[in-house]
């Protein structure tokens, strides 16, 4: 079943919409701030070092918050937020069959491991829409038409076959 065109365009402007979720350029709202990705990522990793754990002096604070920049700067805030989300909820799936242990903030990895998690749905999405948008029909041959390239196949089998062989770098010159 191919798309018609109107059904056609609707993928596509559907398509459009999905593009700017893989994007670090898009603006995020995060409480009621309008911030760039890297602004948001501050903000997310400032609250996620608040609360969990023990106490953090200036290094090790800084130290952490490296670790977790490094960890998820080239993942959109927007799927950070998603994976921070469902930790707090406990709703995070299990990495490795592994439980996580939700009274504790998410390490650097496991934190980008899961919001990789929700990048990867809407990536999977583009990729089902792009697909349906380039199908092509299938083409069905007659059981005559496909009797005949079979025979035509092996004629150029057999004539193949029956040809002398001559080393490559001869047939060059």
């Amino acid at each position: 079943m191919i798309l018609t065109s109107s059904e056609r365009d609707e993928v596509l402007r559907h398509i459009d919409a999905l593009q700017p979720f893989t994007r670090l350029d898009q603006p995020f709202e995060l409480r009621g701030s309008v911030m760039t990705n890297d602004q948001a990522h501050g903000v997310m990793i400032a609250s996620l070092l608040l609360k969990g754990g023990a106490k953090l002096d200036q290094q090790s604070s800084d130290a952490f918050t490296e670790d977790y920049l490094d960890a998820i700067e080239d993942i959109p805030a927007w799927a950070v937020r998603e994976a921070i989300r469902k930790w707090n909820r406990a709703e995070s799936p299990k990495l490795d069959g592994k439980p996580h242990d939700f009274n504790w903030r998410p390490a650097p990895p496991t934190l980008r491991q899961l919001a990789l998690i929700e990048v990867a749905g809407v990536k999977a999405r583009l990729l089902e829409l792009n697909n349906l948008v380039t199908a092509v029909p299938a083409i069905e041959f007659s059981e005559e038409h496909c009797a005949e390239m079979r025979e035509k196949l092996r004629v150029l089998a057999t004539t193949l076959r029956t040809m002398p062989q001559q080393p490559i770098g001869e047939a060059a010159e």
